[in-house]
């Protein structure tokens, strides 16, 4: 999974636009170099629930504080930043490899 620092370059360092690919709402962030990267907007998983379907939640590697908290990347049709909450919930994860 990304850690907090490469999630927070994609904010930082990316053009991000609201759009659809193949009917899927989400966000599509394009670097610098022409490389881009698409999360859809899934909702998350509580419990036996899917909520906020539309939104994105997308979990990095980094724990906050101590490890009952992790960082996420969050966006809906208005915003998108990173913060951090109870591990416990089933937020999406985008894995990475390195070359």
């Amino acid at each position: 999974m990304p850690t907090y620092n490469e999630m927070n370059e994609l904010i930082s360092n990316c053009t991000v636009t609201l759009t659809a690919q193949n009917g899927v709402s989400g966000r599509l962030f394009v670097g610098p170099n022409g490389n881009s990267i698409f999360l859809p907007a899934t909702g998350y998983y509580e419990g036996n629930g899917l909520y906020d379907v539309g939104s994105g939640y997308y979990w990095t590697s980094s724990l906050y504080t101590n490890i009952i908290f992790a960082r996420y990347l969050f966006f809906d049709s208005v915003v998108c930043y990173i913060k951090y909450c109870n591990r416990y919930l089933g937020y999406s994860i985008r894995p990475v490899c390195t070359q």
